[in-house]
This record gives C-alpha cells, sequence and structure tokens, in this order.
C-alpha cells in the first residue's frame, strides 16, 4: 500500500511534533511508500520509501500561497497513492475530501484534542475512520473511533537511572498554557521549600509557547516564582528539542502533569517509559495508574496535598525505583508502544480500503 501523510512538521528536533518522525519511520517497515506532505520540514532521518514534500512554512512561506500549493502538491502525487492518514488537523481532511472521493482512497484522520467544533464535525463525517489515543482524546461519539494509543517511541525513551541527579528534580513537561495549571506546581514548591529546605530539590517547567495562552504567560509565572521567593529553585526552562528531551526525564525524580481530565497528554507517557514515578491529575490515567504503581493521581486540588505527594516522590529510595520504573515502563508498552501503534494504524487503512 502506498499512503498519503498530511501532518504539520517533519522534524526531528520540533519540542512539540518531533514524535511524527517515529511514526513515519514504524510505518514505512510496514508500507510499500509513505509520501509525507507537510507544512515546514527539517532534520529526519528516513528511509528510502519515506519522500517528504514540504509546503515551506520552514522558509517563511506566506499562509495564503501554502493552501494552493498543498492542493497542487496532492493532485501532482494522486496517481502514487492508495489511501491518505491526515495527522491533527480537520482543515486537512476537509482540503484533500473531494479528491479522495474522486480517486476512491480511504481516509483515516487522527485526532487527540478536547476542542470541538463544525470543521472536526464534517470532517468526522467525511473520513472512513477516526483513530486517537484514548477515549477522553476524541470528544464527538462516532462509530467511526478506533482508539490505539500514543505510538510512544520506548526506544528513545527508556530508563538511564545513572543520569539521575543531585538535589531531586521535580520536572514539568509541556507548553506553557494555564491549562497546564503551573500555578499550583509552583505555589506547592513555595511549600515544599519551606518544609524541606531551598537546597533540597529542583524544579524544572520544560516547555515554550506554543498554543493560545496570554502573550505574557511567561511573565506571569516568573513574577510567581519570584514573589514566592523560588528563584534558583524553579526554573522556565523553555522548549527543549523532542531528540534532547528524553535527557530530560532521565534525570528527573518525579514528573508531574497537572492537567484537568481530557485527553491522554503524551508528555506523560513519555516519562513513564523513561520509568520516572509520576503525577497526574487527568482522571484518564486511572486506569494505568491501577496497572503501574509508580504513576499516581493528585490527590487535592491544593497546594499542601501536592506538595506532600511531591515529598513522598522525591523521597523515594533507590531500590524502590526500579520496580517502579519496569512497572511504568511495561504499562506504556502494552498500551502505548510505537510498535503495537503502527501496526494497529496499519490494519485501519487497509481495512478501510
Amino acid at each position: 500500500m502506498r499512503l498519503l501523510y498530511i501532518t504539520y512538521k517533519v522534524d526531528a528536533h520540533d519540542s512539540l511534533v518531533g514524535h511524527v518522525v517515529g511514526w513515519v519511520n514504524a510505518l514505512a517497515s510496514h508500507l510499500e511508500r509513505i509520501e509525507v506532505v507537510c507544512l515546514a520540514a527539517g532534520a529526519a532521518t528516513l528511509p528510502e520509501n519515506v519522500r517528504v514534500h514540504s509546503l515551506g512554512k520552514e522558509r517563511g512561506g506566506r499562509r495564503l500561497t501554502r493552501w494552493p500549493r498543498f492542493i497542487q502538491m496532492i493532485w501532482q502525487l494522486r496517481d502514487g497513492v492508495d489511501a491518505a492518514f491526515c495527522q491533527f488537523s480537520p482543515q486537512y481532511v476537509l482540503t484533500i475530501a473531494p479528491l479522495a472521493k474522486l480517486r476512491g482512497w480511504p481516509i483515516v484522520f487522527w485526532y487527540t484534542h478536547r476542542h470541538v467544533d463544525w470543521q472536526l464535525r464534517v470532517a468526522t463525517a467525511l473520513v472512513d475512520s477516526v483513530v486517537t489515543a484514548s477515549l477522553e482524546s476524541f470528544r464527538l461519539s462516532s462509530s467511526k473511533l478506533r482508539v490505539i494509543g500514543h505510538g510512544i517511541d520506548t526506544e528513545h525513551f527508556k530508563p538511564e537511572p545513572a543520569a539521575r541527579v543531585s538535589p531531586p528534580v521535580v520536572l514539568a513537561v509541556g507548553r506553557r498554557a494555564p491549562i497546564k495549571n503551573y500555578e499550583l506546581l509552583i505555589d506547592a514548591a513555595a511549600r515544599l521549600s519551606e518544609s524541606l529546605g531551598r537546597s533540597a530539590f529542583r524544579v524544572r517547567i520544560v516547555g515554550g509557547d506554543e498554543g493560545n495562552a496570554p502573550s505574557d504567560y511567561a511573565t506571569q509565572l516568573q513574577a510567581r516564582v519570584l514573589r514566592a521567593g523560588l528563584e534558583g529553585i524553579v526554573e522556565l526552562v523553555g522548549p527543549i528539542a523532542y531528540s534532547q528531551i528524553v535527557r530530560e526525564f532521565q534525570r528527573a525524580s518525579v514528573h508531574v502533569n497537572l492537567c484537568p481530565t481530557g485527553g491522554m497528554d503524551k508528555a506523560v507517557l513519555e516519562g513513564m517509559a523513561c520509568g520516572v514515578p509520576t503525577l497526574v491529575r487527568n482522571q484518564a490515567f486511572e486506569a494505568l495508574a491501577t496497572a503501574a504503581s509508580g504513576l499516581q493521581l493528585v490527590r487535592g486540588k491544593d497546594a499542601a496535598s501536592l506538595s506532600e505527594q511531591l515529598r513522598i516522590s522525591i523521597s523515594i529510595p533507590v531500590e524502590d525505583r526500579v520496580p517502579l520504573g519496569k512497572d511504568l515502563r511495561c504499562a506504556v508498552e502494552r498500551t502505548h508502544g510505537l510498535k503495537q501503534f503502527a501496526l494497529r494504524l496499519v490494519e485501519i487503512v487497509r481495512a478501510a480500503a
């Protein structure tokens, strides 16, 4: 089968979508050819049966010219394609649907977001299958929905106990946006500093300003850090390349994700694959928390209870971290591993053809 793969960006270093390269590589071993059409492209090591066609956003091309070029590019590839996979945006589906119907291509659409609008509803009606990471990751009811996991590359995200640093590091990975609730983490760090002392731990908040956060959100967070007297303890690190973020997980003593209940955050699973004890607020992780003792739900919504859970997590003895890490990693491999993910996706595309 020859697959048309439409996505935002192909760049192994991109902090948000660097995982796309791993997905393409995993799919390529099961398919004759993949034609990737993307808005932007960067560094990527790909097999010979994969070609990347960029619309040039990485060169600063104008938005108005991209969509005509996108349609032209799809048209030029029409004779070498058997099926289409659209990743992230319903706009891709809406754009290619007329040609896909004309050529008889099945369309499989990947979507993992709490947002629902008319474009998503129409796209869902037009495609043959919708694939997502968990039931909570797709908010429409549809018989077309298939849950296939998150496709975590566990060969890349893996434990390295020797990398852990002292003092213990509390790590939070994700874009800087109010939904990540970093304010609660900063307040909990202030309480932890009062009880344990300033030299007992560090907090690293890793992520960029992508998304719909207020333009001064990072400034607001930094001001909160300064008001709490946490300079030198809490660091707003900014974005780190996907190829390098694994080192952050490997060095951490605990990974914290304070997003509310919704779709499963991929960063949580990447940290788990690295064997890092993890605290989450998102109830979508409840089943995984039952299977993996190193994953815990945050018990309360206040800084005091989070501070206590953080204190316990950074105090886990070295000898207890190994079995916890194995449980965490196995839980990810069973339901969200990249190899199984690629097989499930290929089966769904072939079934639709």
